[in-house]
């Protein structure tokens, strides 16, 4: 049997779920807080620094019941500092992301409306930031508009007339019927549209001037020993430069021509108009005209017509007068278009989404956003938006445009104006109005998610993908926006896509386990490019996921089950051509994860544990070194911080009586597991660790350490040791990268490991059959080191022996020490027999 060596050039493979044999090189069996780096190899993960309990306005820590259950969500403002909320009931808590409480109040001050805040889960909640504000969407609120104007109630047809005069002829005769009673005038020589329409007490003619006719009548049937009980009430008389208003309210019987403002209830009268050749010279309307020329150039403010141009109710507009005159509000003016006085003005509010917006350092305001009203048009010519009546699942920027997802359709606002959806005009079609296009399927689909692109937007269901792109400007316009189902996969509708830069991943569930994909967009006319990343780890990941998180120039993506203290990593290396490193990794953090986002390259965690609610982070490009001070550097501790002063003024006390010393810590520590204090600089004896034990006192939780270490205390850092283990898969004899000898006899005699900056690392081999590993050998890893120092060595060599049938046993690296791990390559050293038969 001949002696070789083989060797594996990195660790950098990953987690494989394939058999052994299939493994390709550098990948492993299972890897716990293994961080794959390019450059320095399979290290041993950052360490996790605690930055401060979650506390409430009083400086009191949340207990576990305060925020069990609670949704949370993470809000980056960049430079602005970035901070965590969570919604709990009907309640929302801020911190910044240095743990500082935030106050969260209505607009206007004081308690802001927790109507709208019904959701249990975070799969109710939608959340989208955009620098200042938050959208937050309830995702079980049906949405609605405000009420519409009643006939009758909020406005009264046929209560105000317009007779216009368009011709003044001698002896024409001109006749008003109101109420089926007639007002007939007769045109003299000397008569003038004055005479006609405007009403002067010093000169009343009621044969010649048709103001003072009317005038005439109305108290002639008022007067009555019976009045006339169609004329009852008051009458005002207005006279414009070609027309007479004609109004009529509730209210003792006078007929007012002084122009003062309507009082009581307004009250439908009916009335017609001729006069001249043909009965064309004077014409009469109530609430619509056929033609806009058929309005008066002079009303008052306010009076509401519609045009109806046509039988079609399409064509339809109205339009109300404006005068230039805003203090008498009447004469000169224009016509305006604007809204149908039976039309909903609007969306309401409560129902839409909320805004939390930032107001200051440490300052939010929680309240309904204020949603531009409907100016013009009806539900025909300028429609509600197609998610009214339903629920809303997710709100988005684009193309300077607020967009909505509601079922199967996608609605965005108009451009540039910021929660808009109507249009400004119902008598033409702009660029910037509203857009709402439905996806069209075969199959049902309920759009849950958006994802902008170079390509177009990403609209995401359950079943299907989309793309909706402007194929000529890019632009998108009512006219120029388009829908193309891509692809046909499915995906967990509570977890939201994320964008890793130049492509888009999404999860997907099935019975026991979850899927990760990859899509990478192609041309507009190419169907997009899906992978199953995760398909190298088939099974591996649970299906409990619950959360998406990217960090792009970390290349990573991390999946999350809030519920637990795993998280799933994927991270890749591009050489600019093709992803050189694929590997998947798998972390476990000290306590319950509660939330977890990427901003920069830190990684904030909400955890619980105890009874408590901590805030951490993990700064990914802040490699472990061994380095350590209580300043800087990273230590491979979680939970890692400063001994914390109770309010005794001491926070590292020495009890001469056990010969014990107390170091206070600043969060609750748990119950029968020991912690680690790591001595660093600035002390001489910084580079060493010690084993705590948790206790607690009056003062608060401490760790114990036996003799007194109080002249350490400016050097301390305390915290967790938490596990690095690394699973190798069996050796086996590789002809190539891709061929594996599975069928021949190999002994392997030693492995020799090499690694980078590493500290203490253990080796543990288990036989095949057996359930128990056994330490092979525990190594400082260094030949000397300077005294009162890290034992961190640069480089190092590991030779382990095994002298084992490679069938027989499965080989770990494992580390539980404060110190990094780096795992460079790996050689074997066997016995190979092909036995006999020679490798075609």
């Amino acid at each position: 049997m001949p002696a070789i060596t083989q060797l594996i050039p990195n660790f950098l493979g990953g987690v494989s779920r394939q058999n052994d044999d299939k493994k390709l090189e550098g990948q492993v069996s299972e890897c716990i807080n293994g961080y794959p780096d390019p450059t320095y190899g399979l290290l041993k993960r950052p360490g996790m620094k605690f930055i401060d309990k979650l506390k409430n306005d009083v400086g009191a820590p949340f207990n576990k019941a305060a925020l069990d259950g609670a949704v949370w969500t993470f809000i980056d403002r960049g430079a602005q500092g970035s901070y965590v909320a969570a919604i709990k009931g009907a309640v929302i808590y801020a911190w910044t992301v240095d743990g500082d409480w935030c106050t969260v109040t209505a607009p206007g001050g004081g308690a802001y409306s927790t109507t709208y805040l019904t959701g249990t889960t975070s799969n109710h909640y939608h959340f989208r930031s955009i620098q200042d504000t938050t959208i937050i969407t309830n995702k079980t609120v049906t949405t609605a508009m405000q009420a519409a104007p009643v006939d009758g109630v909020d406005y009264t047809s046929k209560s105000v007339a317009t007779l216009k005069l368009l011709t003044l002829v001698n002896s024409f005769e001109y006749t008003v019927t109101i109420q089926g009673i007639e007002a007939k005038v007769t045109a003299a020589s000397s008569t003038t549209f004055d005479d006609m329409l405007l009403y002067d007490a010093a000169n009343v003619n009621t044969s010649h001037h048709l103001i003072d006719k009317i005038k005439s009548v109305i108290e002639a049937q008022q007067g009555l020993t019976t009045p006339n009980p169609n004329f009852i009430g008051r009458w005002y008389l207005e006279g414009y430069n070609n027309s007479i208003v004609i109004k009529r309210s509730t209210g003792t019987n006078a007929v007012v021509t002084d122009y003062s403002a309507v009082t009581g209830t307004p009250l439908p009268f009916d009335i017609d108009a001729r006069g001249g050749i043909n009965n064309t010279a004077l014409e009469v309307f109530e609430d619509d005209v056929t033609d806009v020329s058929k309005l008066p150039l002079e009303s008052f403010g306010g009076h509401n017509v519609k045009i109806l141009n046509s039988d079609a109710a399409e064509d339809d507009y109205y339009v109300k007068f404006v005068a230039y005159n805003t203090t008498l509000n009447r004469g000169r003016g224009f016509w305006k278009e604007t809204i149908a006085r039976d039309a909903s003005p609007g969306l309401l509010a409560s129902t839409m989404p909320h805004a939390l917006i930032n107001t200051g350092t440490l300052t939010f305001t929680f309240g309904t956003i204020s949603w531009p009203d409907r100016l013009a048009g009806d539900d025909t010519t300028n429609p509600q938006p197609s998610f009214v009546n339903t629920k809303i699942n997710a709100t988005f920027f684009y193309n300077n445009r607020f967009g909505i997802l509601s079922e199967d359709n996608v609605i965005l606002g108009v451009a540039n104006d910021a929660y808009n959806f109507f249009a400004k005009s119902a008598l033409t079609q702009i660029d910037s109005d509203p857009i709402d296009v439905n996806v069209s399927s075969v199959r049902p689909v309920t759009l849950t998610d958006v994802l902008p692109s170079p390509q177009g937007l990403v609209i995401f269901s359950g079943t299907q993908q989309f793309l909706i792109l402007a194929p000529e400007s890019g632009v998108l316009t009512p006219s120029q926006t388009s829908v193309r189902a891509v692809s046909n996969y499915e995906m967990d509708v509570n977890i939201s896509p994320v964008d890793v830069g130049t492509t888009i991943a999404f999860l997907s569930k099935v019975s026991g386990y979850s899927k990760l994909f990859y899509m990478q967009l192609r041309d507009v006319d190419q169907n997009p490019s899906v992978i199953d990343i995760s398909k190298i780890v088939l099974e591996w990941i649970p299906n409990s996921i619950d959360r998406l998180v990217v960090s792009p120039q970390n290349s990573l993506i991390a999946l999350i089950d809030r519920q637990d203290s795993y998280i799933y990593l994927y991270r890749f290396y591009n050489n600019g051509d093709k992803d050189v490193m694929q590997a998947w990794t798998k972390w476990q953090l000290t306590g319950t994860i509660q939330d977890i986002n990427i901003l920069g390259d830190d990684m904030f965690i909400v955890s619980q544990h105890e009874d408590e609610y901590t805030l951490n982070k993990i700064t990914l490009d802040e490699l472990p070194t061994g380095k350590v001070s209580v300043t800087s550097g990273n230590s491979c501790l979680d939970m890692a911080a400063r001994p914390f002063d109770p309010g005794t003024g001491n926070a590292v006390v020495y009890d001469s009586t056990n010969d014990v010393t107390k170091i206070y810590t600043p969060y609750t520590l748990f119950n029968n597991v020991q912690g680690t204090i790591l001595i660093a600089d600035p002390n001489d004896e910084a580079g060493y660790s010690v084993r705590a034990t948790p206790k607690s006192d009056t003062n608060g939780p401490y760790f114990e350490v036996a003799k007194d270490l109080t002249e350490l205390e400016n050097g301390m850092l305390i915290g967790y040791d938490y596990n690095f283990e690394v699973t190798l898969p069996k050796f086996y004899f590789r002809r190539d990268e891709q061929t594996t000898d599975f069928t021949a006899n190999l002994t392997i005699s030693r492995v020799n490991v090499s690694v980078g900056r590493s500290g203490t690392t253990t080796f543990k081999t288990k036989l095949t059959n057996s359930k128990e590993w056994v330490d092979v050998k525990e190594v400082t890893a260094v030949d000397s080191y300077q005294a009162n120092s890290e034992p961190v060595q640069p480089e190092y060599r590991f030779v382990v022996p095994i002298h084992q049938r490679n069938i027989n046993f499965e080989l770990k690296v494992t580390s539980n020490q404060p110190y990094p791990v780096s795992l460079v390559s790996m050689m074997w050293e066997g016995n190979y027999s092909p036995r006999f038969y020679r490798r075609a």
